[in-house]
């Protein structure tokens, strides 16, 4: 436990240890037991903030407000109500088909393009033009 640590712990959960998070408790007993006159200033305008959050009056809702509150609260979803299908939109059945068409269309004109270049020689002599060397030739060379 630091010391800033301890600060913040004091600033946000007053002056009563016990009321710290269990998790930092024992490690904030333990400092402020070997170090008391270093945290004493802050401690006493911690105790001053406790004694006037004591002196506030509980402030209670009134039954009206609660049960407003309760009434505008979000209602459950009913059972059934996941397999309902969403609402009919006019536009995905054609949006659908739209795509349909652009991926036939697309397949119609690059399938033959493909396959008349798919002659090997045209193929290696870009592959030697993009990369600089001869993939096939450098293959052989590494497997031998």
């Amino acid at each position: 436990m630091t010391e800033d640590r301890l600060i913040e712990l004091i600033e946000s959960w007053g002056a009563d240890p016990d009321a710290f998070p269990e998790t930092e408790r024992a490690a904030a007993k333990a400092l402020l037991a070997a170090q008391p006159l270093r945290f004493a200033a802050i401690l006493a305008e911690a105790r001053a903030l406790d004694a006037a959050f004591a002196q506030l009056p509980d402030i209670l809702p009134s039954a009206a407000l609660t049960g407003a509150l309760i009434a505008s609260a979000p209602k459950p979803a009913r059972a059934g109500a996941a397999w309902r299908l969403p609402k009919f939109a006019p536009w995905a059945p054609a949006s659908g088909f739209a795509a349909l068409a652009a991926g036939l269309f697309m397949g119609l004109m690059v399938a033959p393009a493909a396959s008349a270049a798919s002659d090997t020689d045209d193929v290696q002599a870009l592959l030697e033009q993009a990369l600089g060397y001869d993939p096939a030739a450098l293959s052989e060379e590494i497997a031998q």
